[in-house]
């Protein structure tokens, strides 16, 4: 049997990515930094290699028949800057020159944030162009720039396909993202505002359905025309920013006007250099102002694609946070 490498395994796509692949038979390795904990894939029939996605991890790609690389630096704020580009880019330009070398497939997860920003109200699909230049914020461009290097990397023969998530969110966040963050302290009351506006999520179950069953017809079919050299966006549905402390379980909270919200979320910037937690940034409220509409028809014509409703995936979340 082959084996499949997954990079970034440990976050919270990466261990239900795992935990799927696992169930559909298929053998896995897991590159991990020598700093990151397993915690996530405790008890999963796993091998772990210890390594970092920007230097040579030549000796994990033995008998590898494809690449999941997933491994990033999610931010939205300006504080870790350098690494993120480091990572996001440089990183991502080692895993392609490895492939290459190797004559591995990639199967890149890049973001619905490398997509130039288009104005608001506009629909997103596959075909909007991606261009740093066109997006805000550091996270946006690398994945971008990264982007890219993958696209280029398929046109000079390298096979694979890319996906677009939307925001991930659900049950298995071991590491407590910041959607998933926000979420808990509405459910225990420590957060009592929110804004207005609104952004795609998906939850995670889904968004990793989708990649395996079009992994399933990369590799079906020497590999799949319609799926090899392709983007995918995998979106889910739209949560107001309004209604999510309901969602949550929260009855009384306020929520703030556009001025004082702004007002807010400059102070949580200037916080985060002083390690104070913050949930609205200046990024976040410019990306939930934005009203765009991220379109999965590509893949949904596929793959049976059909995202499960924003309820279901709040409820089981915080099942599996009190389980």
């Amino acid at each position: 049997m082959s084996t499949v490498l997954v990079t970034g395994a440990t976050g919270h796509l990466g261990n239900v990515l795992v935990r799927e692949l696992v169930n559909c038979g298929q053998r896995i390795r897991v590159l991990v930094h020598p700093r990151d904990n397993l915690h996530a894939l405790q008890m999963l029939p796993i091998e772990v290699v210890y390594g970092d996605v920007r230097d040579d991890f030549s000796d994990a790609l033995f008998g590898v028949e494809t690449i999941f690389h997933l491994a990033s630096i999610i931010s939205i704020t300006p504080s870790r800057r350098k690494q993120l580009y480091s990572v996001n880019v440089g990183g991502t330009q080692n895993v392609i020159s490895l492939a290459k070398m190797y004559k591995i497939p990639l199967i890149y997860v890049s973001s619905v944030h490398a997509f130039s920003e288009m104005g608001p109200g506009s629909i997103i699909t596959e075909e909007t162009p991606i261009d740093e230049s066109r997006t805000i914020g550091d996270y946006a461009k690398s994945k971008a720039m990264a982007t890219k290097l993958v696209f280029s990397a398929f046109k000079e023969g390298l096979d694979g396909f890319i996906i677009f998530p939307t925001g991930i969110f659900g049950p298995y966040d071991f590491k407590n993202s910041y959607f998933s963050n926000v979420m808990r302290k509405y459910h225990e009351g420590k957060l009592k505002i929110t804004v207005k506006g609104k952004f795609d999520f998906v939850d995670v179950r889904d968004l990793v359905h989708a990649m395996v069953e079009l992994y399933k017809q990369f590799i079906s079919d020497q590999r799949n025309q319609i799926v090899n050299g392709e983007g995918f966006i995998i979106s889910g549905n739209d949560i107001y920013f309004e209604e999510l402390p309901r969602l949550c379980g929260l009855s009384n909270y306020r929520i703030l006007g556009d001025s004082l919200a702004d007002f807010v979320s400059y102070l949580s910037l200037f916080g985060t250099y002083l390690s104070i937690p913050s949930e609205f940034v200046p990024y976040a409220l410019h990306t939930i102002r934005l009203d765009c509409k991220f379109s999965h028809d590509k893949v949904s014509k596929i793959t049976n694609y059909a995202p499960r409703e924003v309820e279901e995936s709040v409820n089981d979340f915080f099942n599996w946070l009190n389980g």
